[in-house]
């Protein structure tokens, strides 16, 4: 369900959230990593999180999203990431 590879991640403490970029709703889409039975949910920065922490972690997980897919210098789409081990 989640590619831990290629998306925007936040994790610190108890909190592991993922984001990714939908296409299709043209929107970012938050899970956690915690309970991946609750899926995606549809962030939208203007009704913010449950908490000011959740909300600040969600708005640059939303940023770092929406700059990749605008093809902004130093942030990559998901689609375009590649894993190197060094």
């Amino acid at each position: 369900m989640f590619n831990s590879m290629t998306q925007p991640m936040y994790i610190k403490g108890d909190i592991m959230l993922i984001a990714k970029y939908n296409k299709f709703d043209q929107s970012v889409e938050i899970g956690d990593l915690n309970n991946p039975s609750d899926g995606w949910v549809t962030y939208d920065p203007t009704q913010g999180a449950s908490s000011d922490e959740l909300t600040e972690i969600c708005n640059s997980l939303y940023d770092r999203c929406l700059l990749a897919e605008l093809g902004v210098d130093g942030f990559k789409p998901a689609d375009q990431h590649k894993l190197i081990k060094s």
